[in-house]
């Protein structure tokens, strides 16, 4: 019903203006709120979970941990000295099975409230290996293989 000037009643412009907010959040949430969610998650959950002393084949490949080694210097001939109060940790992955294309990869080392990046490094014998200088009271308990943009493709549990 309308009023004598001509104007909708409110009940009714508080209808229209529910049924054009439900509509807009019926575009945005699927084509604007939903990828950006789905990159944060992958972030943050990880797609492949490996445990402890196991292996796992990921897209044609066999990942597992090879070594965990806990230093207190540098291997390196005339490396500098770590700072006060850190360790390095070094760990390496077998990554073995199908080729795949050059990927970026990164190594992130956590112990489920800090992150460390790690630098990496492929020896001749196909594994990968990345340094942490970490502070020497941390229990690091996953490694993560991140995907450029910080997916989590592969998180393998120490």
């Amino acid at each position: 019903m309308t009023s004598g000037t001509g104007r909708l009643a409110l009940w009714q412009r508080n209808l229209i203006g529910a049924a054009v907010a439900a509509a807009a959040l019926g575009v945005i949430i699927p084509f604007d709120l939903w990828p950006k969610w789905a990159t944060y998650r992958a972030t943050v959950e990880p797609a492949h979970v490996i445990e402890p002393r196991q292996s796992l084949a990921v897209d044609g490949q066999t990942w597992a941990v090879a070594d965990v080694k806990h230093l207190r210097r540098e291997p390196r001939p005339g490396a500098p000295e770590l700072p006060e109060g850190t360790v390095l940790m070094v760990v390496t992955v077998d990554r073995s099975g199908a080729e795949s294309p050059d990927t970026y990869m990164m190594g992130v080392l956590t112990d489920g409230e800090r992150r460390w990046r790690g630098d990496g490094l492929l020896p001749k014998d196909g594994r990968l290996t990345w340094n942490f200088v970490i502070p020497d009271d941390a229990v690091p308990t996953a490694l993560d293989i991140t995907m450029f943009g910080g997916s989590i493709l592969i998180r393998l549990e120490l």
